[in-house]
């Protein structure tokens, strides 16, 4: 059989179909993985408030489709610091590649999302173990044109929720 129980973190969910969602998770034992959620959209869905970006969940699977899901918990972020942690969500999901799991970095975004407050500096700290972690560096060194344009550079995109936390400042 390939169903799974996973312990994953919502990284970003786009619609699919007519009622379906496609979501982005990084799970502690998969690594980050696509998945469908089927029906997610009908106003009666009992999975539809576990699965939004942040949530850290206990999923089940069947063949990539999610049959359960259920919150352990959900980010107690202030709204200032909501900016911050989608950066953080974005940089794991531009830089981990698919399905290789990667625990200590899956611990560093669980930590991080479980603060109730989040400042640029906790977030600079989280992005540079996540790039010691990953192997972009060395432990101890750091980038020298800054660790934001270091990330845009590794992932050759734009890190588009950076703006939304700028904004929000």
């Amino acid at each position: 059989m390939s169903s799974f129980k996973l312990h994953a973190i919502i990284l970003k969910r786009a619609n699919f179909g007519e009622a379906d969602r496609m979501l982005t998770v990084f799970s502690l034992e998969k690594g980050k993985i696509s998945l469908v959620a089927k029906g997610v959209r009908r106003i009666k869905s009992r999975r539809a408030p576990h699965l939004e970006p942040l949530n850290n969940v206990e999923i089940v699977t069947h063949k990539k489709i999610i049959t359960e899901a259920k919150s352990s918990t959900r980010p107690k972020l202030k709204l200032s610091s909501l900016g911050l942690a989608l950066y953080a969500v974005e940089v794991i999901d531009k830089l981990l590649p698919d399905e290789q799991p990667h625990e200590e970095v899956y611990e560093l975004l669980k930590n991080l999302l479980a603060q109730e407050k989040l400042d640029e500096n906790q977030i600079k700290i989280f992005t540079t173990q996540v790039l010691w972690s990953l192997g972009f560096f060395p432990k101890g060194q750091y980038p020298k044109n800054g660790i934001n344009n270091f990330v845009e550079q590794i992932a050759e995109k734009r890190i588009r929720s950076k703006k939304l936390w700028e904004e929000i400042q």
